[in-house]
This record gives structure tokens, C-alpha cells and sequence, in this order.
């Protein structure tokens, strides 16, 4: 789920903060980026980040990374400019985002104090222009920001007009563009009847109020889902994990007059058997997301902004009486303490080792014990890798999908749930999910129905492609080339012209068929002017400008072959060869 901090630099970010003094708006916003870093790095490192300073122009400082600590040292080097122009960030961000596409969950987050902005860059001044020009390509980009999730942390107190203000010019902007987002504002101080504060010595605006509003925001936007993954019934076969991003729900679309509804994945993910990759291909997806073991990770503290460790060492605790496991438990417990166990002083001083036995105890961490807990998760992800298949699973009532061990460029490889669209027949070269058997279950001489093999993949053939008049043109001419060099180049004459004949039906270019048909007569009699060519060279051109023009070959599965000559004895015997003797030079080519 790749990111995008925008720091607002503009001179009125210099500002100090009402009642703090210490602090401007920009010296909030560097705790305020350095406490969402800490949170996203307590979560593992998940995010793809990129830092933006923005005021008049927006500057890239950071390309996506998710080495945190480039944007760590990148906010401590940035400095004020001029005034602020939100659009102008807007912009620049749709064209940072626009090689991460739109299936991807994409998030905006802005430090700002809320600047409405100054004369026809002002928020203002676009709301008054956008008003009925919203199909007008000046603003098409505001098509790719509806994709994205804006959220704008606000830096400034309720008291003073200029932030109230510029607050309601940001939710205006959201409500007129049709754009996903939310504003994060501190919690107004609470008053007595009188209208005084209840505390003079606290201010709307600090570091806990701005450590909360960056805690609201992980809480909304960057939380994980935590599952239970279950494969059969073995009761050591499941575990919870976590799946990022956050699975979105589907909308069902309405049936017979009703209102769609919204499909949420269950909290229980049952694994129903195994499949090869291959037979599984690429279909079709609603969404993909990382599986991950679920670990108690260090959670950042709100005082000092650094990590402190919240686990605390797993206890195995064998309850006899409430745990229906309990043999099961203890059995594999006794297993594993005896390969485990430490070689004895004793042990050694039997096999006649004279030599001193120190028995080391290695003390592991409270994270390490935590990381060294049996997983289904890990499991899975190994064996798939090891066999190269996936699992498929049953996310709820006719929805399903698969696990598989992918593997980017860096070899690393990532255990990674493919959500299918609600339905049994969402693959149809696997027929329905919910009738899929076992190898073993097939009756003596009886073959797997699925999957359904292709006679010829798409999109293992060479395309053609005619968006342009020249790739047209270059086709045509090489065909005609082809057709000046026969019979040497019989064979690559017929396959261009196929492969052509068969991109224009495809098309429904039929028209070009017969203008094709027409160059090739029009080269024929060129060519036996000249009488630079064989014989050959003219009767394989009639030959393909007549088969261009029958009604049968308008399949796109059939081919025109060759004109091919027939042996001296079938001629002369051949009536055709008798009746008309003076059509000999012809008569030695027969049609297939």
C-alpha cells in the first residue's frame, strides 16, 4: 500500500503554536511524521513511503522506500518557502502514483495548518472555476485522485479563524471532487458555562494531541486484519495471521430492483485442498494481500517516540482439566524436549570423551521466543514454495481464493492470498470449485475433466498491432517483398499473409482482405511485364489472391496453403491436362 507524506513548507507553517511556544507548526509536523514512522516500523515495515515538501512547487524528497530512516534524516533538511498551493501537491502526487495503478490501496497523508492559499492558487478560487467544468480534460486528473485516500492531519487550534476557515475549505474540496478522505483536527478544549477553559495550563494543540491524531489515523488506515487460518482437523493446524492491506469489501450488485450489499470476508479461512500453479493460471482477482504470521511486535511509547518491547515470554501451560489436547500436547512436548535436550556431562564421560563438557544455556530474547513459536503460517509457505502449488481456501459462503509463495526480483519470496470474486464458477477452465475432487477419486481409465486445455494460447502467438497507418503498411510491404522472392520464399509469403488474414477477421477488417486480394493481381501483372519472375512466383499469386476472396476461408481457424505441384505422371494422365492442352502451364499445380 504505497504512501505519500506531504509536508506543507510554507512561511506559515513557522508559526508558534498558541500556548506553546516552544513549538512551531513545523517543528508538530516533524514529531508528527517521526511518531508515523515509528508506528509503520512497529507494524514491520510494511509500506512503500515517499516524502513531498510542498508550497508554490512541490519538491520530491524521497522516492518510495521503505528504508524509513532516508525520510528520517530527508525531513530534518527541509526548509520553509513561500506561500502554499494544495493543488499544486495534488497534481504532482497523481503523477508519483500513476506507475502504482489503481488496484492498489494508495494513501495521501498531508501536515498542514490548514492554508487556504492566496489569489487564483487559493482552494477558493478552484471550487468557484470546478463548479459545472467537471468533464472538462483540465481536470481528468482529479479522476486519478478519486483512486487515492486523502488524509489530512490539521495543525491548529479552534480558535483562531484562519484554520476554521481553511479546515472547511479542505472538507469542501473533498465533497465537491467526489475524493476519499478525512480530516484529523485536535479536540477543542473543554469550557465551563462561563466560557473560560477548564485548564489555563494546557493548550488545544501538542504533542499528545498530535500523537493521538496520528494514532487515530494507523488505526483507520493502517491496521491489519487479523484471521484464523485452519488446514483440516488437526487441532495444531491453526494459527491467527494477518493480511495486508486490509481486504476491502465487495459490493454485490443489486438484483431484481434491490440495493447492493456490501461482502465481507469471514474471520475464519479454511484451506480445502491443494492445486499446481499451473492448472490454476491467472485469473481473474478482486484484490491481493501479504499473509503474515501474526507476532507481538514493540509498540512505539507516546513520551519518547521510541520502540518498547510489550511482549513478554510465551508459558506453555498444559491444562488437564479444561484441554481436551492435553496427551496430544504433552506427548509432542516430551518429543520435543528430547531432541532438544543438552548432551549430559555424565553421557559424555561414557563414550570416553576426556575433554572438559561446558553445557552453554542460550537465553533467547523475549522477541525471539515469540519468532520461534510454531506457525501454520510458515508451514504453508514453505511447502507451497517447495511444490509449487496453492492452496485454496474458503473465505465465505460460495467466495473463494488461493495462497501461493511469490517471489519478486530480490528472491525474496512473500506468502500471498489472491481474493476471488463471490462465486464457484469464478475460473472457468476449473469449472466449479465446489465440485473439485481428488486425483484418487477418479474411476479406472477415467482422465481429469479440468483443467480445460486450450488449442492455441492467445497470448503465446506474435500480435499485430495497426493503432498506427505505418505498422499497416509495413505489414502489407512485407508480404509483397515476401512475394518478389518466390518460390524461395513460398513458405514465408503464405505465413505473413495468414497472419495478417487472420489479425484483419479478428478485427473485422474484412475490407482489407479484398484490397489485399487486389495488390497481389495488381504484382502479378506487374511482375509478368517485367518477366523478372518464374512462372511459379504468378500462379502462387493468383492462387492466394483467389483463396483471400472465398467465403470459406473467412474462419479464423483455417489457413491457405501453397499451390502444390503435382507429380509429371498425375499430369499427364490428368483429364484437365488432355481437355486443355493449352492451359499445360497450369495444369501442373493442383488446390488442396
Amino acid at each position: 500500500m504505497p504512501t505519500i507524506i506531504a509536508l506543507d513548507a510554507s512561511l506559515s507553517m513557522l508559526r508558534p503554536v498558541p500556548g506553546r511556544n516552544e513549538h512551531t507548526y513545523q517543528s508538530l509536523a516533524l514529531k508528527g511524521i517521526q511518531h508515523l514512522l515509528d508506528n509503520l516500523t512497529a507494524a514491520g515495515k510494511l509500506e512503500h513511503l515517499a516524502l513531498v515538501a510542498y508550497s508554490t512547487v512541490c519538491e520530491l524528497k524521497v522516492d518510495f522506500t521503505r528504508d524509513y530512516e532516508q525520510i528520517r534524516q530527508a525531513i530534518k533538511k527541509i526548509e520553509p518557502m513561500d506561500k502554499a498551493c494544495l493543488l499544486t501537491m495534488l497534481k504532482t502526487s497523481v503523477s508519483l502514483m500513476a506507475t502504482w495503478g489503481t488496484q492498489n490501496l494508495l494513501q495521501l497523508v498531508v501536515f498542514t495548518d490548514c492554508g487556504a492559499g492566496f489569489g487564483s492558487t487559493s482552494i477558493a478560487a478552484f471550487l468557484e472555476n470546478y463548479a459545472g467544468k467537471q468533464t472538462e480534460a483540465e481536470y481528468a486528473w482529479l479522476k486519478a485522485l478519486a483512486h487515492y485516500h486523502l488524509n489530512f492531519i490539521c495543525l491548529g487550534v479552534h480558535a483562531d479563524l484562519h484554520f476554521t476557515r481553511g479546515a472547511a475549505l479542505h472538507q469542501q474540496l473533498l465533497d465537491s471532487a467526489a475524493l476519499k478522505g478525512q480530516l484529523f483536527m485536535p479536540k477543542p478544549l473543554k469550557t465551563t458555562e462561563n466560557g473560560t477553559d477548564v485548564s489555563h495550563n494546557k493548550s488545544e494543540l501538542g504533542r499528545t494531541a498530535l500523537f493521538e491524531l496520528i494514532e487515530r489515523l494507523c488505526e483507520s488506515s493502517y491496521k491489519s486484519t487479523e484471521v484464523t487460518l485452519k488446514c483440516g482437523h488437526y487441532f495444531r493446524l491453526e494459527s491467527p495471521v494477518l493480511l495486508w492491506p486490509p481486504p476491502k469489501p465487495y459490493e454485490q450488485p443489486a438484483t431484481y430492483g434491490g440495493e447492493p450489499t456490501l461482502r465481507h470476508i469471514e474471520q475464519r479461512i479454511d484451506v480445502c485442498g491443494f492445486l499446481a500453479l499451473s492448472d490454476i493460471g491467472s485469473p481473474a482477482t478482486f484484490s491481493r494481500h501479504w499473509v503474515l504470521a501474526k507476532l507481538e511486535r514493540e509498540k512505539p511509547s507516546r513520551r519518547s517516540g521510541s520502540l518498547t518491547a510489550a511482549a513478554k515470554s510465551p508459558k506453555l501451560s498444559l491444562d488437564t482439566g479444561n484441554n481436551p489436547h492435553f496427551e496430544l500436547e504433552k506427548l509432542e512436548q516430551d518429543i520435543r524436549d528430547f531432541f532438544t535436550k543438552e548432551p549430559s556431562k555424565e553421557a559424555a564421560e561414557e563414550s570416553g570423551d576426556d575433554a572438559d563438557v561446558v553445557v552453554v544455556k542460550h537465553t533467547a530474547t523475549p522477541a525471539q521466543q515469540e519468532q520461534q513459536k510454531d506457525t501454520l503460517c510458515v508451514l504453508l509457505h514453505g511447502a507451497l514454495k517447495l511444490e509449487n502449488m496453492a492452496a485454496l481456501v474458503l473465505l465465505g459462503e460460495k467466495w473463494f481464493g488461493f495462497m501461493y509463495a511469490y517471489s519478486d526480483i530480490k528472491k525474496k519470496s512473500n506468502f500471498v492470498l489472491n481474493i476471488l470474486p463471490p462465486g464457484s464458477h469464478v475460473i472457468p477452465w476449473l469449472g466449479d470449485l465446489e465440485l473439485l475432487g481428488f486425483p484418487d477419486d477418479l474411476a479406472p481409465g477415467e482422465t481429469a475433466s479440468f483443467p480445460v486445455r486450450a488449442e492455441r494460447r492467445s497470448y503465446s502467438q506474435s500480435s499485430v498491432v495497426w493503432i498506427r497507418q505505418a505498422s499497416l503498411q509495413s505489414d502489407v510491404q512485407k508480404v509483397l517483398r515476401h512475394a518478389k522472392k518466390m518460390p524461395d520464399k513460398t513458405q514465408h509469403f503464405y505465413k505473413e499473409l495468414n497472419r495478417i488474414r487472420r489479425a484483419a477477421l479478428a478485427l473485422g477488417f474484412v475490407e482489407l482482405l479484398e484490397a489485399l486480394a487486389l495488390l497481389l493481381e495488381k504484382e502479378c501483372a506487374q511482375l509478368t511485364m517485367n518477366g523478372s519472375v518464374s512462372s511459379e512466383c504468378t500462379l502462387q499469386l493468383q492462387h492466394a489472391a483467389t483463396e483471400l476472396r472465398k467465403t470459406s476461408n473467412r474462419d479464423i481457424k483455417s489457413t491457405i496453403v501453397p499451390l502444390q505441384k503435382a507429380a509429371a505422371t498425375s499430369v499427364e494422365n490428368s483429364p484437365v491436362a488432355a481437355a486443355a492442352p493449352a492451359a499445360g502451364a497450369a495444369a501442373g499445380y493442383l488446390y488442396n
